[in-house]
């Protein structure tokens, strides 16, 4: 058994982590699915493509001629634990969360990230709790990052004939901007493209 002190960080515990984390690239996203699109994205590569849209919107902001401050670290720690629970509970759709209460999902999610974490680092608990609690710049940017991305993809899978996704651009929750500019520039442009069909394939 390996014993644990402030120096000596349990190495067990850690690997369970990756271990478990790792199941993310077998997960597929589950909307998708349930659009009747085949093969669909990986929570894990969802997650990266959130991380990316994350790191260039903080770029975006501090090109402000008068940026707020934003912990780009935190940002990037949000966006990439923000679905890392799903490894236990898998990527739950929405009309099963209508069904449960989102309360008790979030509840359950919390759960599972807690055993995740068991050993490791309990801020990374912290980081999830306020990326949830919303509010910050940081979790506002994570959280826009995350509709960005999906409908991003969305706009991919619709231009290649894969599946109906139209119940995604009759959401108007998946345009909210979260109050920053940048991402509603980005939203509103996808929307555009959506509108006219017209979403380049490559560069």
């Amino acid at each position: 058994m390996l014993l644990t002190t402030d120096a000596s960080p349990d190495i067990d515990a850690v690997l369970t982590l990756l271990r478990s984390a790792d199941l993310l690239e077998a997960l597929p996203r589950t909307g998708y699915l349930y659009s009747r699109v085949p093969q669909p994205e990986s929570v894990a590569a969802h997650s990266y493509g959130v991380c990316l849209v994350a790191l260039v919107l903080v770029d975006l902001i501090l090109k402000r001629p008068d940026p707020p401050e934003i912990d780009r670290a935190l940002v990037l720690e949000m966006a990439i634990l923000h679905d890392m629970a799903e490894a236990l509970t898998t990527d739950i759709p929405s009309p099963i969360k209508r069904f449960m209460g989102r309360e008790h999902v979030k509840a359950g999610e919390r759960r599972a990230l807690e055993v995740m974490v068991r050993g490791v680092e309990p801020r990374y608990l912290a980081v999830w709790d306020r990326y949830e609690a919303g509010g910050c710049l940081e979790s506002r940017v994570v959280h826009v990052a995350d509709s960005i991305q999906m409908m991003l993809k969305v706009l991919q899978y619709e231009v290649a004939g894969l599946g109906d996704l139209r119940r995604f651009w009759k959401h108007e929750g998946n345009f909210d901007d979260q109050g920053i500019p940048e991402a509603r520039a980005l939203l509103e442009r996808i929307r555009a493209h959506h509108e006219a069909g017209d979403w380049p394939t490559g560069l």
